[in-house]
């Protein structure tokens, strides 16, 4: 332990106080008590060289500023002038709890430091070291064991070297553990784990009682005479240290030249950005929903196609590649091993990204209702649509300028913002454009909007998300104000924009209405007067089936309604159950059942024919498909599943149209474990749950593997604990060692 910290100074007394407070109260850590110490004494020291008096109220930012440069000029890295801060900070609002004045913790600064990666073994990677140790040594038979225990268990180094024999039930393969904090925990071993375990230790002959200790230096019988012949020390100084453990991982990765500088940390990280999830009264984006404790989630019962609640039991994040994939109208954004669904002759089955051609067709979702939570007037909510559509928030001139060709428009919006907002705007004629602009001024309005992100360029713009995840009625309002300034005013409904985020997120809350909007991507090139070409991407939303075009004129309350009409090309929806047809009508012929084809042209006016390969049947095909079959006495299975996705009314088949690889192979991607409908609806996709790496990779959840980790803080964790033990124990045994298979 370092030396104590020179008392003979109020800073230095109460410093002595605070380190006690940390290991009697707090039960830190000796190593934390012990860095804590080295700082603090550090600072002290230094004062005493300055000269300056030490009392409480002599901690100010010169004197910290002062210490800053000094702590600089000693060589230190960024890292490590960090916690000497941290430290200082520490006992400065140790002080504040104990009522004493002194500066606040706050005025120090953490210097910047680079981020830190997170590095990730693949299984290939794992497997190779897993295998690096010789098995022809005790050494190697050891290393061997600690390498498959710490990938089993997933326990830190120093717990790992802190395991003694007594605790470890070998043939439950399972034993308790008291981690970091203080926090006890149940691990699990798996079964090839617990061999080369048990392998080691009958090896070995002796009787020490730490599990792993090492193999080299005086013998027993000279170390027991040195110290006296006292079991436990013996014990002891035969056990393994971190160090030993750390320097022994080393070598193996040296050995086997992986390209990751592994640590024993490093195979505590299995662990995946995504895209706009449905929850049960919200829509959130998959990065928040990793980062926050979001569990009640919407998945689709898939036998009659409704929405029901589930909860998302497991959280992953890796890095990946990812693609881009459009269908229908609809763009998830997602890695190659992403899981979707589609449909072959055994029903709806999950397919992975990577498998998918153009011309497949993925599970969608026709509408996800939600109460939502009220936050605005809907006629308020419309304002921010219009605004956000074709209006400037300056916080400079504490106000909004919106601009409109039609004066009608704008004097429709002055009666909301006086009604609502009881101030007074004006109107006038923009004098460099044939357009008139509305001027209102409101630093409480310009507040709120820059609060909810009604900022930005327009290319970065976004659906504020408590507006997002509103009442009916405020999407309602939000969704007119948005077309009163970006919609169409003639023909079929659709509104524009440069940000396919924005648009992306109206397109979920239209699902919330049960419209379906196919959103369009188009490079635009413009010509400029000097004769240079400006490219940029341009989106449109646009609503194409007739039914979804009636349902948006009846509900959205546009100024723009005059002009709309429902010429939608279409009324009926493709489901591709051709490889469900196919495989009945062999049936049928298989077992003499004739004259199929010749009652589906006679009695329904089809060529059942077509209908067994490429052409995909609309719903009113399908219904006679079934009635014939059932006239032929059919009785199989498939029949069934044939009725069950064309009873599904909520589900619907979004054909792929473009399948885009992104350019960079890093991205940070996020993945989820939902229980019980093992999927959920991302961006209007229905999408499986699906993990990477080994438990995860297996399809585990991520919360028991985290209580198996040990971890606690939720906000670099996710950790869970109300999993119990045999629930864990469950878990390792049916999914541990089986995610390359």
């Amino acid at each position: 332990m370092s030396a104590p910290i020179s008392n003979n100074t109020e800073i230095g007394k109460k410093a002595e106080e605070f380190l006690e407070y940390l290991q009697v109260e707090r039960g830190s850590s000796p190593l934390t008590i012990r860095n804590y110490r080295h700082y603090l004494s550090r600072f002290n020291n230094w004062l005493e060289s300055q000269n300056i008096r030490q009392t409480l109220k002599d901690i100010n930012q010169d004197i910290v500023r002062g210490y800053r440069v000094y702590l600089a000029n000693l060589g230190l890295g960024r890292n490590t002038q960090g916690y000497h801060a941290i430290a200082l900070r520490s006992f400065l609002k140790w002080l504040i709890k104990n009522d004493y004045s002194v500066m606040a913790p706050d005025k120090i600064d953490l210097p910047k430091v680079t981020d830190r990666q997170v590095k990730f073994l693949t299984g290939e990677m794992v497997d190779r070291l897993l295998n690096a140790p010789s098995l022809s040594t005790i050494q190697g038979k050891r290393d061997k064991a600690i390498l498959e225990v710490l990938f089993s268990t997933g326990l830190r180094v120093s717990e790992l070297t802190s395991l003694n024999r007594d605790k470890i039930d070998l043939d439950r393969r399972e034993f308790g553990i008291i981690g970091k904090g203080g926090k006890a925990r149940v691990v699990f071993l798996s079964t090839r784990a617990s061999e080369w375990l048990k392998k080691y230790l009958e090896e070995r002959g002796d009787k020490y009682n730490p599990v792993f200790i090492h193999h080299q230096g005086p013998p027993a019988s000279a170390l027991s005479a040195a110290i006296g012949g006292q079991g436990k020390t013996i014990d002891e100084s035969m056990r393994l240290t971190p160090r030993s453990v750390q320097r022994m991982l080393k070598k193996y990765v040296r050995k086997i030249k992986l390209p990751v500088d592994a640590t024993p940390h490093v195979l505590r990280h299995c662990l995946h950005p995504d895209t706009r999830i449905f929850l049960n009264n919200s829509i959130n984006s998959a990065r928040d929903i990793y980062y926050t404790k979001s569990e009640d989630v919407y998945g689709v019962n898939f036998k009659d196609g409704e929405v029901v609640k589930a909860k998302i039991i497991g959280k992953e994040q890796h890095i990946s590649n990812q693609y881009s994939l459009w269908a229908d109208g609809y763009e998830i954004i997602c890695s190659g091993g992403h899981r979707l669904f589609t449909l072959d002759e055994k029903g709806i089955k999950e397919v992975l990204l990577k498998d998918l051609s153009i011309g497949d067709y993925i599970l969608g979702i026709k509408k996800v209702s939600f109460i939502g939570t009220k936050l605005l007037y809907p006629e308020i909510s419309r304002l921010v649509g219009y605004v956000l559509g074709d209006g400037v928030v300056s916080k400079a001139r504490r106000g909004v300028i919106i601009h409109d060709k039609d004066i009608k428009n704008l004097e429709f919006y002055q009666k909301i913002i006086k009604k609502y907002l009881k101030s007074e705007t004006r109107i006038e004629k923009n004098p460099k454009t044939n357009s008139f602009r509305l001027n209102f001024y409101s630093e409480q309005f310009v507040d709120f909007l820059q609060g909810v992100g009604v900022v930005g360029l327009s290319k970065n713009k976004r659906v504020p998300p408590q507006i997002l995840n509103s009442t009916e009625e405020e999407i309602i309002g939000f969704i007119a104000g948005f077309y009163d300034a970006e919609g169409n005013s003639n023909d079929a409904p659709r509104v524009f924009s440069s940000s396919k985020n924005l648009l992306k997120d109206i397109q979920m809350m239209l699902l919330r209405l049960g419209i379906d909007a196919h959103l369009l991507e188009r490079d635009r090139r413009v010509i400029l007067p000097q004769g240079s070409i400006f490219r940029h991407m341009f989106y449109t939303l646009q609503i194409i089936g007739k039914i979804d075009q009636k349902l948006f004129i009846k509900i959205i309350p546009t100024l723009k309604l005059k002009g709309l009409k429902d010429s939608g090309v279409w009324e009926d929806e493709k489901i591709p159950v051709q490889p469900i047809l196919k495989a009945i009508f062999k049936d049928l012929e298989k077992n003499g059942k004739v004259g199929f084809r010749y009652a589906m042209q006679t009695n329904e006016g089809i060529k059942s024919g077509r209908y067994f390969e490429q052409m995909v049947p609309l719903r009113t095909t399908i219904i006679k498909f079934i009635r014939q079959i059932e006239k032929f006495g059919y009785k199989d299975r498939k029949l069934q599943i044939l009725k069950d996705i064309y009873n599904a009314k909520n589900l619907k088949w979004l054909k792929v149209k473009k399948i885009k690889k992104l350019p960079f192979n890093r991205y940070s991607v996020f993945d989820f474990t939902v229980s019980p409908t093992a999927n959920l609806i991302t961006d209007g996709i229905v999408s499986h749950n699906s993990f990477a790496t080994d438990l995860l990779m297996a399809g585990a959840d991520i919360r028991s593997v985290q209580e198996m980790l040990g971890h606690k803080n939720i906000s670099t964790t996710q950790i869970y604990t109300h999993v119990t033990n045999r629930q864990l124990r469950d878990v390792h045994s049916a999914f541990h060692g089986k995610g390359g298979k």
